[in-house]
């Protein structure tokens, strides 16, 4: 965003790759997942005590596992900050192809953890969603097919985009995780818009994104329980995750 408003700014041959990275990264954005790092720990702590203790763990596993897993996240953005955009490109189509093809395979080999949505791959020791680390590489796929759609000849990237997006979606629906599919089609309607998409097209995506949402409130029993758990507290089960934050909020 920085770049958009100011320019880019010149990297100077010679120059360590440490101020040369502090000079020329978004310090608005990092300093936004860095807060919201630091509140999730926070509302990890005053919410996942009781669930920990429900499934058997110690009050501060799940803090000490968040922790954990959001430091090595942490890391990993910012040495891929430090790659050309080059690299980038290539490792964030490559995860994007592994991660779409896991994702095409979860009917199969799966699992739900009783939770009713098959969403996960059991490894034993830990587990996995596909669709965590199928977002971040969608996005830049999408956004090299729309820059290649720019090109004088080039290929029709928004065309290509788009299908993979619904295609995603679908899968996304049938798992059901409706909320993630929400966050890739409106990544890709807020990344079209940027390309140049006409309003009339946007008009269009966001009337049938309401007419989806109603007939999946209709028609699903569990995106509804979500939908009026959201804007009803009393509708929230004190015994899950969402009634003990509840829970923790009203009682400061």
């Amino acid at each position: 965003m920085t770049e958009m408003v100011y320019g880019a700014v010149p990297v100077q041959r010679g120059e360590p790759i440490l101020p040369k990275w502090w000079r020329t990264i978004d310090k608005w954005t990092l300093s936004c997942v860095l807060i919201l790092f630091a509140v999730g720990l926070l509302l990890g702590l005053a919410s996942s005590p009781p669930l920990a203790a429900k499934n058997g763990f110690s009050s501060f596993h799940y803090v000490q596992r968040q922790a954990f897993f959001g430091s090595v996240a942490l890391v990993v953005m910012i040495l891929m900050s430090m790659m050309t955009p080059l690299v980038v490109r290539r490792l964030a189509v490559l995860g994007f192809v592994c991660s779409f093809i896991a994702l095409a395979m979860l009917p199969f080999f799966g699992t739900d953890f009783g939770k009713g949505a098959v969403r996960w791959y059991s490894l034993g020791f830990a587990s996995l969603q596909p669709s965590e680390f199928l977002k971040p590489g969608f996005v830049v796929a999408a956004a090299w097919m729309m820059a290649a759609n720019q090109e004088l000849n080039g290929p029709p990237g928004r065309t290509w985009s788009f299908a993979l997006c619904i295609a995603i979606v679908l899968m996304l629906a049938m798992q059901p995780d409706f909320g993630q599919a929400c966050l890739v089609l409106f990544g890709w309607g807020v990344m079209y818009f940027v390309a140049g998409a006409p309003m009339i097209l946007l008009v269009a995506m966001a009337a049938f994104v309401v007419m989806g949402g109603v007939i999946a409130y209709s028609s699903s029993e569990h995106f509804a329980r979500r939908i009026d758990g959201f804007l009803s507290t009393a509708d929230i089960d004190p015994t899950t995750q969402m009634g003990y934050a509840t829970n923790a909020i009203r009682g400061g």
